[in-house]
This record gives structure tokens, sequence and C-alpha cells, in this order.
């Protein structure tokens, strides 16, 4: 997939909204560092405004796991957070700001980026312009599945008619559940801007494999709708 880097600051602040909104894990990695953690971005302050955290806009981060992170997650280092859309790794660079003190707060502030690196919208009949691009699903399980948890799944393709969900080997319990022709009901499709419910039909299951690994690590899942996307206006 083409990726570009976005510096258009609403952009920056849709995709930051739904991280927020969705609650996303993000990987952080610190420049110079090998390991990485997971947070999420819990609060955005977009005015550039004077505080404790200094002059302009942030980011704050609802702490790291696991907690050695905060070694070295330190103010000052540049850092690469990276999340998940349409199924492909994005990321943007930032700058720690503050960090714990005696670990009485896990809470870190980071500076607003400048840019990400984004997926382009697919052109024509797929993702068309008129289409505001989806970027992710829940689904909730049909009666008789042994879980009851929601699935919030990426989306890695879309039309008008339908999606392919991204499963990982975390959730293969969805996909040994679903079936050709299982009907799925009040499925929520988010775009960067906002959220819309349809119903529809599994109509396909395929299996993704790493390279150089043996087995099957992922699975992409068709559903199509029961009525085609036309009216867009809830996802902008």
């Amino acid at each position: 997939m083409t990726m570009f880097i976005a510096k258009n600051r609403q952009t920056i602040w849709k995709v930051i909204d739904h991280l927020i909104s969705r609650r996303q894990l993000i990987t952080v990695r610190t420049e110079g560092y090998e390991s990485s953690y997971t947070s999420r971005i819990i609060k955005a302050s977009y005015m550039a405004e004077h505080s404790k955290h200094g002059n302009g806009p942030h980011l704050i981060l609802g702490g790291l796991a696991p907690k050695d992170g905060y070694a070295i997650v330190r103010p000052g280092r540049y850092l690469t957070l990276k999340f998940m859309a349409r199924g492909v790794l994005c990321e943007f660079r930032t700058q720690c700001l503050t960090s714990p003190r005696n670990g009485t707060d896990p809470k870190i502030t980071v500076s607003f980026p400048e840019s990400m690196v984004l997926p382009e919208r697919r052109k024509g009949r797929r993702g068309s312009s008129e289409m505001p691009e989806l970027i992710s699903a829940v689904l909730t399980p049909k009666k008789g599945f042994e879980t009851e948890k929601n699935y919030d799944l990426p989306i890695v393709d879309y039309s008008t008619n339908g999606v392919g969900i991204f499963v990982s080997e975390e959730d293969s319990d969805l996909i040994d559940g679903a079936q050709k022709g299982d009907r799925l009901e009040n499925i929520m499709l988010f775009s960067l801007e906002a959220m819309v419910k349809v119903d529809g039909t599994v109509r396909h299951k395929s299996k993704r494999r790493r390279r150089g690994r043996q087995g099957v690590s992922s699975f992409i899942l068709g559903i199509e709708f029961d009525e085609a996307l036309m009216d867009f206006s809830a996802l902008k």
C-alpha cells in the first residue's frame, strides 16, 4: 500500500481524535533504543497555550507497558509512535516533554506531531474520493459464540458493497465461529470522522501467512453489506 507524509494539521487532528475515541493501542519506541512499549493517547491539547507542559499543542499518553519503559522514555528524548490503520502500520515522531516522578502518575506528555506517515486513499471504485476511508470495524458475536466479547478489528479493504477485515491469531475464535453465509448485525464501521452501523453476511474467509514462517498467522474476513452504502453523510 502506498504511504504518504501528512502535514495538514486538520488531518493529523482527525487521526489523533480517532485514536483517542477508540482507545486504540499504540507502540512507543525511543530513538536509539530497540525496545518498544504499548500505550494509549488519552488526551490532546490542540491550543497553542502556555502550560506546565510548555508552549504549544501536546498529547498525553496513559502510561507504558511494561513499566520498565519509564527508564528509557525520558524528557527531551525523541519517540516514534506507531499504530494500525487499514491493516498497515502508521507512525509519527514526537518528543517526550514530561514523564512520571516517583511513580505517582503514570502519564507521559509528548509534543504534538508535525507530520504523520499514513496510507493513501485508494482511487477508483474501492475507497473512491466520494466515499470516506473506512479504518476499522466492531463486530458483535452472534448467539452461540463461546466468548461474548466484541471484536474491534482493522479494515484492510472496502467498497460500497462490503469490507475485508483483518483478523489476527489472537481473535482466531472469530474465524472458527464465523461460517460462510452467517448473518452479522449492527456492524459498526468507523472512518476517521464518524461511525455508521450496517448489517451484512460473511462471504469468505482467507488465510494470510507470514514470510519465512510456517502456519497461519492471520485471516481476512469478507463481509457483504445487505444494502450498498450510498449515503456517506454519516461518515463525514
